[in-house]
């Protein structure tokens, strides 16, 4: 479905990433995990078009994306769920989250995303007048989240979607990225919480220094000995 090749970036003479290479496969759950500086963020924004490579290849079942824009690849599906959440404080959670499905695409079926995206965060119903900025963390990440899935993605990407949250919200957070995989979206996701990404990841690569050093299934890698060593303190 996706595949990243060779993706060489670049924050002006500081290289982030060096010869990138991993897949997503339909309907799977793929983590990228790594330490702070890894390159994990940076190639999300190099998917989603707002880092140029500099060299390599990101391809969407077949077709280039590199070229494109982030509108044209928002477009054919691919959605990015940032980290940090990046909401509008002064605005409602229900305003927040039909800003995700603006695109000509999405809008025809904003209302039918909405009750989607309620039925899954129900607690976001209960707060759709309320503004996003005097949510708690873990109910703004609802909205990030539910307002990534208003674009109607064919693959979601999260980038650290349990950061700065309670051990029960990081727990309710994992189950929710489940659960949207499982309704036909493929994920992919970067995370630091090693443990809890890999135990839900069909498959996951392993960045170091802009260059992924390893890749396995999910529980291949929870059993890997460097793995346990550098990233799970075991």
């Amino acid at each position: 479905m996706l595949r990243v090749q060779g993706l060489q970036a670049a924050y002006g003479k500081i290289t982030a990433l060096w010869g990138v290479d991993f897949d997503v496969g339909q309907g799977e759950i793929v983590a990228l995990v790594g330490a702070n500086g890894a390159g994990k963020t940076t190639t999300l924004k190099a998917i989603s078009g707002l880092v140029r490579p500099q060299a390599g290849a990101i391809v969407l079942d077949g077709q280039p994306l590199t070229r494109c824009s982030t509108m044209e690849i928002v477009g054919r599906g691919v959605v990015h769920v940032p980290e940090g959440r990046k909401l509008f404080p002064e605005m409602t959670v229900r305003d927040n989250l039909l800003l995700g499905g603006f695109t000509r695409a999405a809008r025809p079926r904003q209302q039918e995303r909405l009750a989607e995206v309620f039925a899954i965060f129900p607690r976001l119903r209960e707060r759709e007048r309320q503004l996003a900025g005097t949510l708690s963390g873990g109910e703004q990440q609802m909205v990030a989240i539910g307002r990534g899935l208003m674009a109607g993605p064919r693959i979601l990407m999260l980038d650290e979607p349990s950061l700065g949250l309670a051990p029960i919200m990081v727990e309710e957070m994992f189950r929710v990225v489940e659960e949207i995989n499982r309704q036909g979206v493929t994920v992919l996701l970067v995370e630091q919480n090693t443990e809890h990404a890999l135990a839900i990841a069909h498959r996951g690569f392993v960045l170091e220094s802009g260059r992924v050093v390893l890749a396995g299934t999910g529980s291949q890698l929870l059993a890997d000995p460097k793995v346990r060593e550098a990233y799970l303190g075991l």
